[in-house]
């Protein structure tokens, strides 16, 4: 079978765009579309290289190679861990592809669909490509118009602005975070202490205790008010912000908020 480079480009930039879906919501990380695209861009021109004359002992190499720098080109910059976990996640993922794909062509007829390396390949035309292409946006697009659309992402990300300085974090919504300053009656959100650095006050400055009850016992957090907070769409959110030494995750977000407060 004749394999044409942009034919094999174009179908795994589809497939990677795919596949870092996936992730993105494996993960329940943030990371906007053209990102995505990016990494996909960087994923297609990358599957180029199974057309070179590599050893068969290169293959997992490559495979791995392309798929740290696709992940990087999509979620860079993050905290090693989360990076870490992303190359691993896409890679896996990748290898389930390959599994499948294998397994589809025992049933599909010579000619129509090969691993080139690490990469898939569909012997469609690229006047197909794009008319299939607008086939299933389509479809994507009356779905989303016909079906109720949900409540709405679980990561927002919040400004906090305090002490002439602003900080930018994302938040994870959390219905059992409905703790409240005792005094104003303020919702309280839950950062950790490194996401603010810089932003709260120092010890022995103006704090709040906010008592709290979980699983794992009960317990006091130190609180203060900044001078203002800003969510989705541009709200202002009169609130406290609780601090913690604890990680809340592994990079995706630092803070919780109850889903009520928007």
């Amino acid at each position: 079978m004749t394999v044409y480079a942009d034919v094999l480009v174009i179908v795994n930039l589809y497939i990677d765009y795919i596949l870092l879906s996936l992730v993105k919501s494996f993960l329940n990380i943030e990371a906007p579309g053209y990102r995505l695209v990016l990494g996909a861009l960087a994923g297609g021109a990358l599957s180029l290289m199974g057309l070179m004359p590599l050893p068969g002992w290169a293959g997992p190499f490559t495979a791995g190679a392309a798929a740290m720098l696709t992940a990087l080109a999509a979620f860079a910059p993050r905290g090693r861990r989360l990076m870490v976990k992303c190359w691993l996640s896409l890679w896996g993922a990748s290898f389930l592809l390959a599994g499948a794909v294998l397994f589809v062509l025992q049933f599909v007829p010579a000619g129509r669909m090969a691993l080139v390396g690490g990469a898939v390949y569909f012997n469609l035309s690229l006047p197909v490509l794009f008319f299939t292409t607008c086939g299933a946006y389509g479809v994507f697009w009356l779905t989303g118009k016909l079906l109720p659309a949900g409540r709405g992402a679980p990561l927002i990300k919040l400004t906090v602005t305090n002490r002439g300085r602003s900080r930018t974090l994302w938040a994870k919504a959390d219905t059992g975070c409905s703790l409240r300053e005792p005094f104003s009656g303020l919702p309280v959100i839950v950062s950790e202490r490194g996401a603010l650095s810089g932003l709260a006050p120092e010890d022995g400055g103006p704090m709040r205790v906010v008592p709290f009850g979980s699983l794992g016992g009960e317990g006091l957090l130190y609180a203060f008010k900044p001078e203002g907070v800003t969510g989705p769409g541009g709200a202002k959110l009169p609130c406290y912000i609780a601090l913690t030494d604890s990680r809340l995750s592994s990079g995706q977000y630092s803070a919780l908020y109850n889903p009520d407060m928007f």
